[in-house]
C-alpha cells in the first residue's frame, strides 16, 4: 500500500521540524503534496531556500499554490491534487508534530483489515512540541488490551457526540482510506453541516462507511497555544466548533445514527457551556437562547437552530 502526504501549508514557523519528521518515518510516505495557502508563497520560499536543501533533499515533495479561501478549502483542494493515487492518504497539519513509527503503524492497520480510516493517539504539546499531557479516552478503550481497536459507527458516535467530546484529535492523527477521501467533499448530516468540526464530523462520516481502527500507540503530539485556531477563544472557529457539537446532534439524529435522547444530551451539555463561554459575546447570545431551548426538548428551536446556524457560517465565511 502506498501512503500520499497531504499538507495544507500556510505557516513557516515549524517547516524544520515538519520536514524532519516526514524524513526520519520508519515507512515513508511515497508523495507529499504541498498546497501553499501561505501570504506571497512564503512557505514555498522558504521550503526552496538554500538552509533548507538538506532536509528537503530526496523527499517526494510536489508544491502546488493553494485557493486562498480557508483551511477547509485548501484540504479540498489538496483531495482534488492527490487524484486517487494511493490507497492511503495522511492530511497533515503544519504545525502538528509525527514520530518515527507513525506511517509503520498505521500501515500495519490497514493491511489487519478494512477500515475507512486509522487514528492514533496523540499527545497534547506546547508550542515547542514538548508533550504536555494525553488524550482523554473512554474508559472502555483506555483499558482495552489490544493495540488495534475496531470500532463501528455504533461506538464512535455515542461516545463522542452526546458528551460533546472528540476524544479521537485531529486529522493529523489519521490516515484515510482513498474511498474515505471523498467525504471531505461534503462535511454534513441530513443537510446540516458539521464546518467547525470536520475531523470530528469527518471521523463519524467514516465510520458509518466502514469501520475505524484505533491504534492506541501515541504517535504524535497536537500542539497548544501558538497560532492555531483553539488558542484564538473568541474566534469564529472556537466559536464553531462550540455550536458544531449541537450541529451533529441534530444531523446523526436526523440520519438515525443518534437516538432523541443522545442528542438531547448533547444540548444539554453544550447549553450551560456556551452560556458560560460566550454568554457576553452579542453574536452567540442567539445561540445561548436556542441551545436552553433545545435542551428543553424544543423541536421548533431545533429548526430556529439550523437556520441561524446556516446564517452563521454564511457569514463568517465557513
Amino acid at each position: 500500500m502506498k501512503i500520499t502526504t497531504l499538507i495544507p501549508a500556510y505557516k513557516t514557523k515549524y517547516i524544520v521540524e515538519l520536514l524532519t519528521a516526514l524524513r526520519v518515518q520508519t515507512r515513508p510516505s511515497s508523495r507529499i503534496v504541498i498546497s501553499d495557502d501561505s501570504p506571497g508563497g512564503e512557505f514555498s520560499a522558504l521550503l526552496e531556500s538554500a538552509p533548507l536543501r538538506g532536509l528537503r533533499q530526496g523527499l517526494p515533495i510536489e508544491v502546488h499554490q493553494g485557493p486562498r479561501n480557508g483551511a477547509y478549502e485548501n484540504f479540498k483542494h489538496l483531495a482534488g491534487l492527490w487524484g486517487s493515487d494511493s490507497e492511503l492518504v495522511h492530511l497533515l497539519l503544519d504545525d502538528d508534530v509525527l514520530y518515527p513509527e507513525f506511517y509503520e503503524r498505521h500501515l500495519i492497520a490497514h493491511v489487519s483489515g478494512r477500515y475507512s480510516c486509522s487514528i492514533s493517539g496523540r499527545w497534547t504539546a506546547n508550542e515547542s512540541g514538548q508533550p504536555i499531557g494525553g488524550q482523554p479516552l473512554p474508559k472502555a478503550v483506555a483499558g482495552a488490551g489490544e493495540r488495534i481497536l475496531s470500532l463501528n459507527d455504533d461506538v464512535v458516535f455515542m461516545t463522542t457526540v452526546p458528551w460533546c467530546r472528540n476524544w479521537f484529535g485531529e486529522f493529523s492523527n489519521c490516515v484515510m482510506s482513498a474511498e474515505s477521501v471523498a467525504l471531505l467533499a461534503k462535511p454534513a448530516f441530513g443537510g446540516v453541516s458539521y464546518a467547525g468540526l470536520w475531523d470530528l464530523g469527518f471521523f463519524l462520516a467514516a465510520s458509518i462507511q466502514a469501520p475505524i481502527a484505533y491504534i492506541q500507540d501515541r504517535l504524535g503530539c497536537f500542539r497548544t497555544g501558538g497560532e492555531n485556531n483553539s488558542s484564538q477563544f473568541f474566534g469564529k472557529f472556537m466559536k464553531a466548533a462550540h455550536l458544531g457539537y449541537a450541529a451533529l446532534a441534530l444531523g446523526g439524529a436526523r440520519i438515525g445514527k443518534l437516538s432523541r435522547d443522545q442528542a438531547l444530551l448533547c444540548y444539554r451539555g453544550i447549553a450551560p457551556a456556551l452560556l458560560q463561554r460566550y454568554g457576553s459575546q452579542e453574536d452567540m447570545l442567539p445561540f445561548c437562547a436556542l441551545l436552553a431551548r433545545m435542551a428543553e426538548g424544543d423541536t421548533q428551536a431545533e429548526t430556529e437552530f439550523e437556520r441561524a446556524w446556516a446564517q452563521y457560517l454564511h457569514g463568517h465565511g465557513f
